[in-house]
């Protein structure tokens, strides 16, 4: 029987479950129009300094960076590394989602971060399109959906029993530093509940925070992997910078070890104040670390490289 010409990749659950400790790394597609080539040889610098698998976003905040589907397939087929698609479903229409995510298992993408997405930068009061979505959870719930084989009912369809079920891997956000509490687990037990099976944290820089929520996750129950995800900071003010951006917390003791502007040493100091804190997660059981490249490589290279070696 003819089957299509791609390899299935590799679930995340069983890469965290055959490692005790993995290093990952997430990166952005380039602008629309811009140069392609860049963007790959980040991924080969990346995966040769030791990163396990990668990510590839989608493009914050409605911005026009197409390719996110190319290129994950690009790192399972061409560098031999699982890779997590990100899928968001801001603007679509459930209908829309089915058709995206039947290309996305056609080309044997396993590995599905779902998000809403965020609105266009500007935009306050931001509304789903007629029928769309209003929380990630409602999104898990449809990709559930199509692993069962169950999908959008149609006129003239094979039924519920005759569908072929997909086989997504399905992670979520989630964000350990929202001031709620209640809502901070909440939120994130619903995308469980809903079908996720892994969890990356938003920007992390404080071991406590991580800490914290992982109590919250015993005490209700929650047991899927938490990968937190990180970035490296070379200077306090830019520290500060993140930590107004994403709402999250920089320990006094972390912001201490950067110097206050970027200088000839930010990189290396910054690299060693991620080693301490990988050191840290490690210590209260984290299953890895995710490294958020944005636009500076060269860092994330040489902190991987540092810490491959470490974890034998």
């Amino acid at each position: 029987m003819a089957v299509f010409p791609f390899k299935p990749d590799r679930k995340l659950t069983d890469v965290l479950r055959e490692s005790p400790f993995t290093l990952s790394a997430e990166v952005i597609p380039p602008r629309n129009g811009s140069e392609q080539a860049k963007v790959l040889d980040q991924i080969q610098l990346l995966t040769q300094a030791g990163a396990q698998f990668l990510a590839v976003t989608k493009g914050a905040g409605g911005s026009l960076r197409g390719g996110s589907l190319p290129i994950a397939q690009a790192i399972k087929e061409t560098f031999g590394v699982p890779c997590i698609a990100h899928f968001t479903c801001r603007d679509l229409t459930p209908f829309e989602v089915e058709n995206q995510l039947v290309d996305h298992h056609y080309f044997g993408i396993r590995n599905i971060l779902a998000l809403r997405g965020d609105p266009p930068e500007g935009v306050i009061e931001w509304k789903p399109r007629e029928g769309g979505y209003n929380y990630a959870y409602e999104l898990i719930g449809q990709i559930s959906s199509m692993n069962r084989g169950d999908y959008i009912p149609r006129p003239g369809g094979p039924g519920r029993d005759g569908f072929e079920r997909t086989d997504f891997c399905i992670g979520a956000a989630l964000y350990p530093d929202f001031p709620d509490s209640e809502k901070r687990i909440s939120y994130f037990e619903k995308k469980v509940l809903a079908g996720a099976q892994y969890g990356i944290t938003d920007m992390l820089f404080d071991p406590d925070v991580y800490a914290r929520f992982r109590d919250q996750c015993d005490r209700n129950g929650i047991t899927v992997p938490i990968l937190p995800g990180t970035r490296i900071l070379k200077s306090r003010s830019q520290a500060l910078k993140m930590a107004a951006r994403f709402n999250v917390t920089i320990p006094a003791s972390l912001l201490s070890q950067l110097p206050e502007e970027p200088g000839p040493d930010s990189e290396e100091r910054g690299i060693e104040v991620l080693l301490k804190l990988v050191s840290r997660l490690r210590e209260l059981g984290a299953p890895g670390i995710h490294l958020f490249v944005i636009s500076d490589a060269q860092a994330a290279v040489g902190a991987l490289k540092l810490l491959a070696p470490l974890l034998g």
